[in-house]
């Protein structure tokens, strides 16, 4: 409440010594002790419940009594503090408004004394000393003006004892408040500092995880764009997503977040991570189907020379390539070779626009290029299959994490963007934001 305007100067203070508001006071009173009631109510249901008086049973009972009787004795202590909040605002009241009142008429009294301390100074040219009328009226005049300064000092002296006693009651309100407060229930070492911490700066932490965000977004983006990205790129979006997810779940925990923004931030890691992995797996199981191809071919050319050949290269052929050790050994190079080139080398070909969109990244699509590939030479087998699957999986997760996050990034009101401008869209963003505000669990304001 602002103060009350005056030539509080007068009485010698800089503005209002009072500025409070009665009726305040008294909406405060009346709300300290609706309050106290309530904690009465619920001690007492918690004695009952303690007292094993009810239909408590089961396995579990005796724990269940044992924590209502603790808690039935701290919100007996929060009731304390309540109603002797209550009992000096309530003996606060009073004194307030008498104070008021009084300041207010000195106030005014000062105002006056002044005036008339001012209406009876000194003419500027002396009075002649052999006019008697003259020196008769100057006299007079020193007498009113010595009687205006003699009342404005008593009204001074009025006021500072009236603010002696103001100030005495409101210091022992205050000691008495303080004192209800230092008792057994008090925050832990983590309420009074680290959730303190984190509830200041709850603004500064939401900017961080959202810029972190911004750049997890940046780096995917590049990565779909780019020919041939740096291979730390998803990695390094993954991490910046989950440090965002971090700092969401401590203001999510703290009361000064939503859980809805651990679920997008949870959301995007497990989709980046579940489409690296099913892409991983995916060329595995390509790498595995065409090494096989590739040992049976060439053990099966191995096989036939044996047949294409006559005479003494019969046996040497039998000998060097055609028997069973070295038919297989044969295909076995082969097949290794080719593995370790599906799963490790560049793989062949171009892809579209959409299709690197889709995957999320260049080789995401050229993998499922030549999976389908496979399909065609070598047929749809359980391995090419699964890695047709996991393929496809990978292309799902990416265009639903990407979809999640832009749809949360355009309904972001910290951030200015093209959706949060656009027209159909306007009406959702404050409607999101109430909604986040609804499913956000607020911690308390106050940290002792």
């Amino acid at each position: 409440m602002a103060g009350r305007a005056g030539e509080w100067h007068l009485l010698g203070v800089d503005g209002d010594p009072l500025p409070g508001d009665v009726y305040e006071v008294s909406s405060e009173v009346t709300h300290y002790e609706q309050t106290a009631s309530s904690i009465r109510a619920q001690v007492a249901r918690l004695r009952q419940m303690a007292s094993g008086t009810n239909e408590l049973v089961g396995e579990f009972a005796p724990e269940l009594r044992e924590s209502a009787e603790k808690l039935a004795d701290h919100l007996e202590q929060a009731e304390g503090r309540f109603d002797t909040v209550a009992e000096q605002l309530g003996r606060w009241r009073p004194v307030l408004d008498h104070g008021q009142v009084e300041t207010g008429s000195l106030l005014r009294q000062a105002v006056e004394a002044q005036h008339q301390v001012e209406t009876h100074q000194a003419p500027s040219t002396p009075v002649d000393p052999t006019d008697e009328q003259a020196a008769s009226a100057d006299r007079t005049r020193a007498d009113r003006l010595r009687e205006a300064q003699g009342e404005l000092s008593r009204i001074v002296s009025r006021f500072r004892a009236l603010m002696d006693d103001i100030d005495r009651t409101a210091e022992d309100v205050a000691r008495r408040i303080d004192a209800a407060s230092h008792d057994k229930l008090k925050d832990s070492w983590w309420d009074a500092h680290v959730r303190k911490f984190i509830h200041d700066h709850a603004s500064f932490l939401k900017l961080i995880a959202d810029v972190l965000t911004w750049v997890a977004t940046a780096l995917v983006i590049a990565v779909v764009l780019l020919s041939n990205p740096a291979g730390w790129m998803v990695l390094a979006a993954m991490a910046l997503t989950a440090a965002a997810m971090v700092i969401h779940t401590v203001l999510a925990a703290n009361g000064d977040g939503s859980w809805m923004d651990v679920a997008i931030d949870a959301f995007a890691v497990l989709t980046m991570g579940a489409g690296a992995l099913f892409s991983s797996t995916a060329r595995v199981a390509l790498a595995t189907r065409e090494g096989m191809a590739a040992w049976k071919g060439a053990s099966a050319t191995a096989r036939a020379a044996l047949s294409e050949s006559s005479g003494l290269a019969k046996g040497v052929a039998w000998l060097t390539r055609s028997n069973v050790v070295a038919r297989n050994l044969r295909g076995a190079v082969a097949g290794l070779g080719r593995f370790d080139q599906v799963l490790n080398q560049e793989l062949p070909g171009t892809a579209s626009w959409l299709s690197r969109v889709t995957f999320g990244d260049k080789e995401g699509a050229l993998l499922n290029q030549a999976i389908r590939g496979a399909q065609s030479r070598l047929g749809n087998g359980f391995l090419l299959g699964t890695a047709r699957t996991l393929s496809e999986g990978a292309r799902v997760t990416f265009v639903s994490g990407s979809v999640v996050d832009v749809t949360a990034k355009g309904l972001n009101s910290a951030f200015p963007n093209p959706l949060n401008d656009w027209k159909p869209l306007k009406p959702a963003v404050p409607a999101w934001d109430s909604w986040l505000e609804e499913h956000t669990v607020h911690g308390r304001a106050v940290f002792r």
